[in-house]
């Protein structure tokens, strides 16, 4: 009867410690997210006033306008079209992505032929080790 109800109790209490230190964790892992998002940005506006104090706005332009591209949704906006670009510009992978096997497999059904060893220590005729 008193382990049952300690068992009841252990429940319950486990029950509303798990979200709770479950939320906390998520709380603290967002902000921590937000503030190096938030550094992240800043250090690219240091960036492009670097650039603009040497007399290359272009540059920190361009760094300005793919900075604002950048949230916390989609951390990089331009993956999806790199790995387009990619695919379409090596056919090997273009053609394995597509369900033939990779070039560069070895054969599965094959075993490595067993190496010599040279390495082992024999005695010469003087007793001594060679």
């Amino acid at each position: 009867m008193f382990q049952k109800n300690v068992q009841w109790f252990v429940d319950r209490l486990v029950e509303r410690l798990v979200p709770t230190i479950g939320s906390f964790l998520t709380s603290a892992l967002q902000r921590m997210l937000i503030l190096n998002h938030a550094e992240h940005h800043n250090q690219l506006e240091e960036q492009a006033q670097r650039y603009e104090a040497v007399g290359r706005q272009e540059i920190a332009d361009l760094i300005r306008s793919q900075a604002k591209g950048l949230t916390l949704d989609k951390p990089l906006p331009l993956a999806e079209q790199v790995l387009e670009d990619f695919d379409a510009a090596n056919p090997a992978l273009f053609e394995a992505s597509q369900g033939s096997a990779p070039l560069a497999l070895a054969d599965a059904n094959r075993r490595p032929k067993p190496r010599k060893r040279n390495d082992e220590i024999t005695p010469d005729a003087e007793g001594g080790l060679s």
